[in-house]
């Protein structure tokens, strides 16, 4: 685990991350060597297993940048489980209540601040080389927790949710919440805005958590820094398609 992250997040630096979603170690070392200030690794929509996710997170050490996972659901056994392959953090989808969210910190963390269990042969343990109290200890204190709002029913939970004890980030999902409201497709949707605000007004209120949020594009990512945002992340597979279309239709003119 690379440790400082959670620092960071608690300080509300602007920090810039992007998503990984194929399955590739490269792709990841290549977002480390570039600078980016974390990497989020997709396993609710991307395609990488087990084993692929945990030489994804090598990639991430090897090349000196923070990796959360992004799980597929809230579930203590998928959270253990990118936590054991040494994931700095998750992040969880879909999260719609306080009791939830207190579920998922508690997942995250070993006794007493949580339950979850203790392997030191894992690979977060340094396959048993690591010492059971220190290995608690970093893990503790070091573990990242992000929520992601997405869901029309979350909307009148957000000040309880960002209040939970434990919670570092509160991650804003637009597509999914325009979705959930009734506009497919149309994040920029005036009652989608009108909902982010909320979000962002809620989460400000209770001080603590970092807000974060998804950019398509730099000139999102400005706007969202000034907006409030804390954590900005963009998407390698949105960059890397751009990019390839913009190049074939320069290339054919």
């Amino acid at each position: 685990m690379i440790t400082g992250l959670k620092a960071r997040v608690a300080r509300k630096e602007t920090l810039y991350g992007i998503f990984v979603m194929v399955p590739s170690p490269a792709v990841v070392e290549m977002c480390g060597y570039n600078g980016f200030d974390y990497v989020i690794l997709d396993a609710e929509h991307g395609a990488a297993g087990t084993e692929t996710l945990e030489h994804q997170l090598r990639a991430a050490d090897a090349s000196g940048i923070p990796a959360i996972v992004r799980v597929g659901s809230r579930a203590p056994d998928q959270i253990l489980h990118v936590l054991d392959a040494g994931a700095c953090g998750i992040l969880v989808p879909h999260v719609t209540t306080a009791e939830d969210t207190a579920a998922i910190v508690r997942a995250a963390h070993f006794p007493p601040h949580g339950i979850r269990g203790l392997a030191t042969t894992s690979r977060a343990g340094r396959h048993g080389l690591m010492n059971a109290a220190d290995y608690i200890r970093t893990a503790n204190d070091e573990t990242v927790v992000i929520v992601q709002i997405e869901d029309r029913p979350a909307l009148a939970n957000v000040a309880a949710i960002a209040r939970t004890p434990g919670l570092d980030a509160v991650f804003v999902g637009p597509a999914d919440l325009a979705t959930s409201l009734g506009y497919p497709g149309q994040p920029g949707h005036p009652k989608v805005v009108a909902a982010i605000d909320r979000i962002r007004h809620d989460v400000e209120a209770a001080e603590k958590p970092a807000l974060a949020n998804f950019a398509r594009t730099e000139t999102d990512a400005a706007s969202l820094v000034k907006q409030g945002f804390h954590l900005v992340c963009l998407s390698t597979t949105a960059i890397f398609t751009r990019r390839l279309a913009d190049l074939i239709a320069g290339l054919k003119q």
